[in-house]
């Protein structure tokens, strides 16, 4: 396989609208969970436990929420939230937001993810004003019509959005960027609002690039290794325990791990994980991979999770190939540079992939779906590879 070198630099955009429904969260950790609503379709949601009010964001919280999306540097943009607090409770309203760049007026590092320092909204606006049903709001508190300190980024391109726990017992449907039209003005109103702001135009998602480390569900045997030649110094890894190879993935497997991410509908999709097997041996070099809504070239639902169908990936392509350290593979296996098939999706947003064991023993920790970069070429060897990717969520 052809090695493609590094990934060209995101083209040049002009983004002012950024919107974020609750199903689009790339990271979802700890008491968080998503869950259908009638309004948004899905929130991102997390059960009143009666706890403290937090004084101040954590640099490591046990509970949180991310988004990667796309945005320009240097541009003023006034995050809002369209929330709701359980039992319209003022203890139960708020969130405080990090990002993975953002600076102030002058440059300087504000609202980081990995530090104390953060943005907050509050669904209640001041002392007494009072709460009900889904509400838009910013990063203000004090008096109605209050207005929070916008968010600007230092570089153009892919950016992360953390919600962290401030108060337990809150609700979010949508977030959202604004550097125009809801710069200066709340998309709707703060009380028993329905607005939903729809989605911007965008450029298709040809490139999805997921850090296995990011997935939000671990089960099973499936660990967090630190590995500082992974991705983002962390892989998720399957010990060796001897056990045989299965031979087809399971309806309901105890070992797995799941990752959010959005895709089009209708695209080709090439599929490659980069690997590593204990040992270097052919005995712990392969898994399972489906996902939420797959389908084949003919519109044909194929490698669903919660079914028996799955495509699988071997760090060995051959017999007798052999492996050393990280490698890139696809779904092929038979002779060097052959290809798997591609993968498509029913419908365009949300989807889940599934990994599962195939062999046990096995490291991962990038995950590539390409439809044009990569769709022919591996993104780096097929061992002793040291290619780490940006992650690339869709925008």
């Amino acid at each position: 396989m052809a090695a493609a070198g590094a990934p060209p630099p995101p083209p040049p955009s002009s983004i002012d609208e950024i919107v974020l429904d609750a199903g689009a969260a790339t990271v979802v950790r700890g008491t968080w969970s998503i869950a259908p609503d009638a309004m948004h379709g899905q929130i991102l949601t997390q059960p009143d436990a009666g706890q403290p009010k937090i004084a101040s964001a954590s640099p490591s919280p046990a509970n949180y929420v991310e988004f990667t999306f796309q945005a320009d540097a240097g541009k003023p943009y006034h995050l809002w939230i369209h929330g709701r607090a359980q039992n319209d409770s003022w203890q139960n309203d708020s969130v405080y937001a990090q990002f993975s760049d953002s600076i102030d007026a002058q440059g300087a590092p504000a609202f980081r993810i990995g530090t104390t320092s953060a943005t907050w909204v509050s669904l209640e606006e001041c002392s007494g004003c009072g709460e009900h049903a889904w509400g838009w709001q910013d990063n203000a508190y004090g008096s109605p019509g209050d207005l929070g300190p916008d968010i600007v980024f230092a570089t153009s391109g892919p950016h992360t959005l953390r919600l962290q726990q401030r108060e337990d017992g809150f609700e979010i449907g949508q977030v959202v960027l604004s550097a125009s039209a809801y710069l200066r003005r709340a998309p709707g109103a703060a009380k028993d609002d329905a607005t939903l702001v729809g989605p911007q135009p965008r450029a298709g998602r040809d490139e999805i690039v997921l850090w296995a480390a990011d997935s939000p569900q671990l089960s099973g045997t499936w660990v967090r290794r630190d590995d500082p030649s992974a991705a983002g110094g962390v892989s998720l890894g399957n010990p060796d325990g001897g056990a045989p190879k299965l031979t087809a993935p399971l309806a309901s497997p105890s070992n797995f791990f799941d990752i959010r991410f959005n895709a089009d509908a209708g695209k080709p999709y090439h599929v490659w994980l980069r690997l590593k097997a204990d040992g270097d041996t052919w005995t712990n070099d392969s898994v399972w991979v489906q996902f939420s809504g797959a389908v084949d070239a003919a519109g044909r639902p194929i490698y669903r999770t919660g079914t028996t169908d799955g495509t699988s990936v071997s760090l060995e392509e051959c017999s007798g190939c052999g492996e050393q350290g990280w490698g890139w593979q696809d779904n092929a296996y038979g002779s060097p540079g052959d290809l798997g098939p591609d993968v498509y999706f029913a419908a365009s947003g949300p989807q889940t992939l599934r990994i599962q064991v195939r062999e046990d023993g096995l490291a991962v920790d990038q995950i590539v779906l390409s439809a044009a970069r990569y769709r022919t070429a591996a993104p780096g060897t097929a061992k002793n590879d040291t290619t780490v990717l940006p992650r690339r969520p869709s925008p």
